[in-house]
C-alpha cells in the first residue's frame, strides 16, 4: 500500500500505476526458478524528461517516430496549446454572455427572467449535453482536427446569426443559442484528450489547470465586458464583438492545430502494467543499444529502425488525414455508454461536474442577485461583480498547476519512484472546505443585508476552491480512463449540462421563494455530500481501476488508445 492507496487483489500492475522517478532503483521479481529475487534494471536507456526533471521517466515513452505528438517539439506544441485554450476561454465566454442583462432582456422580448435564462442559457446548455456523446465518437473515428474546426466555423457562423436577429423574434436567437452551444462540445469533450495526446503525465495537471482557467476565466469575464455593453450599445453587440474573436479563433486552429490522434504501440504505454511494462521496454532498449555497440566494435553494419518521415506543414493543414479507429461507426457511438456506470465517472461526475453546475446557477442568478434590493446594481455593476471568481479562478489556475503536477513526482518518489494517480486527488479537499465555507457564508451574509464586498469575495473564493479541485479531478480521469478518456468526459459533460439545465427552470425563482440562506444553505450541503466521496476514491481508486481494466470490452474497448 502506497501512502494509503489499497492494493488491487486481482492485478499485480495496475494501468495507470507507472515507475516515474528513477532517483529511486527499479527493482523487479527475477532469479532462476525455485530462486526468486529481486533484479534492479537499468533505465537509463528510457526516455527521459531534460533539465532539473531529468530525473522523471517520460510517462507514456514517446515512439521513434517524428510524427508521435509527444515527439513535436515544444514550440509546436505550444502554438497548437495556446490557441486552443484562447478558444476555450471564448467558449466560457459565450455561454453566459448575456447573463449581466437578462432583466433588460426580459423587458425587450416581453417575456419573464427565467424564460430568458431556461432559453438563452438553457438551449446552449442542452445542447452541450446531447452534442457530447457522438462527438466523443467522431472525434475518435476520424480525428481531433475536423471537430475542432467545424466547431470553430459553426461559433463565427452562429454569431453573425445571434447578433443579426431582430428584437422581435426570440425564437431565432434560442436557435442560434442551441446551435453555438453544439458548437462548444469539442472545446468540452476533447480537449482533455488532447492534452493526453501531446503531454506526458508529469506535464497534464499544469495544462489542465490552465485550460480550466480558461473555462472559468471566460465565465466570469463575459459579465465583465458585456454589462456595459448592453447597458450603452445593447446586446447585439455582445455577439458581435465575441464572432470577431471567434473568427481570429477560426483561422489560428485552421494553421496551428493539426491531428493529435497517434496509435502508439503498446509497449511504449508504460504506465499499462507499471514495474513489469518499464522492465520490459528498459531491457528491450538495453538490449538493443548494447547489441549495435558489439556490432560497431566488430565492424558489422548496423541495422537501423525505419523510420517514417516527417510531415509536411501543408501535410499538417489537411482537414481530414484518414480514419483512426477501424471499430464500426456504431460501436464508437455506443461506446460512451458503459461509462454511465464506471465508478470513476459516477465520483467526477459529483466531485466536478455537479460542483460546475452550482456555478453556472450562481451566472444565472447574478443579475438576480445583485440587480435586487439591498444592491440594485446595474448591469455594468453587475458584470464587474465577474471580477472577484475571475481573480479566484486565476490564482487557482496558478497554484493547482504546479501543485498537482508534484503530486505526480513529489509523491511518487516518496513512494519509491511509483507514482499512483491517486495522489492527485488531495487537491479535492480543499475545494471542499473553501467551497462549503463560500456557500454557507454567503448564504448569511446576504441574508441579514450585509454589504456587497461580502457575496463578492465569497465568490471569489468559491472559483478558487472550483479551480483547485476540478485540476485534479480532470487529471485524475484521464489516468484512470486510458483507454476511453473522450467518452468518459462526454458521459461527464452530458450528465452536468442536462442538470445545469433543469436548474435554469427554476433556480430564480428558487432563490425568490426560499431565499438566499436556504438556498446557498442547500448549495453547501450538496457541495459536501459531492465531494467527500473522494475519502474512499483514494483508498479503493486502484481498485477501481484495475476493474475498469479487466472489463475492457464491458467497455466496448478492446485495448487501451
Amino acid at each position: 500500500m502506497g501512502l494509503w492507496v489499497l492494493e488491487d487483489k486481482h492485478l499485480e500492475h495496475v494501468p495507470g500505476t507507472s515507475f516515474i522517478n528513477d532517483t529511486n532503483p527499479l527493482h523487479v521479481h527475477g532469479g532462476e526458478a525455485g530462486h526468486p529475487q529481486d533484479i534492479i534494471v537499468d533505465t537509463g536507456r528510457l526516455k527521459h524528461a531534460t533539465g532539473r526533471n531529468s530525473h522523471i521517466i517520460l510517462v507514456p515513452q514517446p515512439s521513434d517516430d517524428p510524427n508521435d505528438p509527444l515527439n513535436w517539439p515544444w514550440w509546436k506544441k505550444e502554438l497548437l496549446f495556446w490557441p486552443m485554450i484562447f478558444a476555450a476561454g471564448l467558449v466560457g465566454a459565450i455561454g453566459p454572455l448575456l447573463t449581466p442583462g437578462f432583466v433588460e432582456l426580459s423587458i425587450v422580448f416581453g417575456v419573464t427572467v427565467d424564460k430568458v435564462a431556461s432559453s438563452l442559457n438553457g438551449a446552449c446548455v442542452v445542447a452541450i449535453g446531447c452534442g457530447m456523446l457522438p462527438m466523443a465518437s467522431l472525434a475518435q473515428k476520424y480525428g481531433r482536427r475536423p471537430m475542432f474546426l467545424l466547431a470553430a466555423l459553426l461559433l463565427f457562423v452562429t454569431c453573425i446569426w445571434a447578433g443579426a436577429t431582430p428584437t422581435n423574434n426570440f425564437s431565432s436567437l434560442t436557435a442560434a443559442r442551441a446551435i453555438q452551444g453544439l458548437a462548444m462540445t469539442p472545446l468540452e469533450a476533447l480537449v482533455t484528450a488532447t492534452i493526453g495526446d501531446i503531454y506526458f503525465v508529469h506535464e497534464r495537471g499544469f495544462r489542465v489547470a490552465v485550460w480550466g482557467f480558461a473555462i472559468l476565466g471566460g465565465i466570469n469575464l463575459a459579465p465583465i465586458v458585456n454589462g456595459p455593453i448592453i447597458q450603452n450599445q445593447g446586446w447585439q453587440w455582445c455577439f458581435w464583438v465575441i464572432g470577431i474573436l471567434f473568427g481570429v479563433s477560426l483561422i489560428l486552429t485552421f494553421f496551428t492545430f493539426p491531428e493529435t490522434a497517434y496509435k502508439r504501440e503498446e509497449k511504449y504505454e508504460i504506465d499499462g502494467g507499471s514495474h513489469d511494462n518499464v522492465a520490459a521496454l528498459a531491457i528491450e532498449e538495453n538490449a538493443e543499444a548494447e547489441k549495435a555497440e558489439m556490432e560497431h566494435k566488430e565492424g558489422v553494419a548496423v541495422e537501423s529502425r525505419s523510420i517514417p518521415p516527417r510531415r509536411t506543414f501543408l501535410q499538417d493543414l489537411r482537414i481530414f488525414s484518414g480514419v483512426h479507429d477501424p471499430t464500426p461507426l456504431w460501436k464508437l457511438i455506443a461506446r460512451p455508454l458503459p461509462c454511465f456506470v464506471s465508478p470513476v465517472v459516477i465520483w467526477a461526475t459529483l466531485a466536478y461536474g455537479f460542483l460546475t453546475v452550482w456555478l453556472v446557477v450562481l451566472s444565472v442568478t447574478v443579475s438576480l442577485i445583485f440587480g435586487s434590493p439591498p444592491y440594485n446594481f446595474n448591469s455594468t455593476q453587475t458584470g464587474l461583480v465577474s471580477i472577484s471568481p475571475l481573480i479566484g479562478s486565476l490564482l487557482a489556475a496558478l497554484i493547482a498547476g504546479p501543485v498537482v503536477d508534484w503530486c505526480a513526482t513529489g509523491l511518487a518518489k516518496r513512494n519509491n519512484g511509483v507514482y499512483e494517480p491517486e495522489f492527485r486527488l488531495l487537491l479535492c479537499f480543499p475545494m471542499l472546505i473553501l467551497e462549503v465555507l463560500g456557500y454557507a457564508v454567503w448564504g448569511a451574509v446576504q441574508a441579514k443585508g450585509g454589504p456587497w464586498i461580502g457575496p463578492v469575495l465569497l465568490y471569489s473564493i468559491i472559483d478558487f476552491g472550483q479551480g483547485l479541485g476540478s485540476t485534479a479531478v480532470i487529471a485524475y480521469v484521464i489516468d484512470a480512463h486510458r483507454g476511453t478518456v473522450p467518452e468518459a468526459f462526454a458521459v461527464l459533460s452530458f450528465i452536468k449540462n442536462m442538470v445545469a439545465f433543469g436548474f435554469t427552470y427554476f433556480v430564480n425563482s428558487w432563490i425568490e421563494t426560499q431565499g438566499m440562506l436556504n438556498t446557498f444553505g442547500t448549495l453547501a450541503g450538496l457541495t459536501a455530500v459531492c465531494v467527500l466521496p473522494t475519502i474512499p476514491m483514494y483508498l479503493y481508486g486502484k481498485r477501481v481501476r484495475s476493474w475498469i481494466h479487466r472489463h475492457q470490452h464491458f467497455f466496448l474497448s478492446d485495448q487501451l488508445r
